[in-house]
């Protein structure tokens, strides 16, 4: 079943995956239309209306993933509840605003919709919306955060272990760990890689930061950083959720 497919209706239910990916565009979509708005200094009215749109978008999208936890639409202006509405999974069965999307996709078109060809795309799609919002956290930390510089890479880079353990608890808890432990070390060195690659490309876009080759073992040694703190989520999860059996 495809994502987005009736993006501006207040009808339905759609994954955290869809929520995830419209929160992004919302805002990729707002960074870009305000510097070609500052850059022209004209067609206010068009601007507005652009604005309004997919303001109604991101709207529909949020009343949609509350349908999809049992919520009406109007727990999206709960302080706080956007967070819950991109790690909580729905509810399993069909409820009143409609048909769970993960069974629609399991039942309907299983044959239709084969399982992607490699391990790493699967990885990719299980983290991609947790990546998403550590960069996004992330980004809030970099440009609001009083403190000094290094305290707020500091605190950036330690956000990975809030994030990637909610990562493995949305994957992992009520399905089997990767078999082996070659399968859990890429898992985090994809996580660690696109967390930070993600993060520069924001400092690199909207603060000003220079590329410097200079420092390209500091940027391979602060990658190797971000891989060491996944390792403390995946101790907590295995110790306090359920314990994983690797092969050794």
């Amino acid at each position: 079943k495809p994502m987005f497919k009736k993006p501006f209706s207040f009808y339905g239910r759609i994954r955290r995956l869809e929520y995830g990916l419209s929160y992004i565009f919302y805002i990729m979509f707002y960074v870009i239309l305000s510097l070609i708005w500052e850059g022209l200094q004209s067609g206010d009215i068009i601007f507005y209306l652009l604005f309004m749109v997919m303001i109604w978008f991101l709207l529909a999208q949020g009343a949609k993933r509350c349908h999809d936890l049992g919520q009406s639409g109007f727990f999206q202006f709960i302080p706080f509840y956007g967070l819950l509405m991109l790690f909580q999974d729905g509810e399993k069965w069909d409820n009143k605003y409609g048909r769970n999307p993960k069974l629609s996709d399991e039942t309907k078109e299983i044959s239709s919709a084969p399982e992607p060809k490699t391990p790493v795309i699967r990885t990719l799609l299980h983290l991609s919306v947790p990546i998403l919002s550590n960069i996004l956290f992330a980004a809030i930390l970099i440009e609001y955060l009083p403190v000094s510089d290094f305290l707020v890479g500091f605190v950036v880079l330690c956000s990975v272990i809030i994030f990637y353990f909610l990562a493995l608890l949305i994957n992992y808890k009520n399905f089997p760990f990767p078999s082996n432990r070659k399968e859990v070390l890429s898992e985090r060195m994809l996580y660690a890689t696109l967390f930070y690659l993600g993060v520069r490309l924001y400092t690199i876009c909207f603060t000003g930061t220079e590329v410097n080759f200079e420092t390209i073992f500091l940027e391979i040694f602060l990658v190797g950083f971000v891989l060491g703190l996944t390792y403390l989520p995946f101790i907590l999860f295995k110790t306090l959720v359920k314990k994983p059996s690797l092969q050794t």
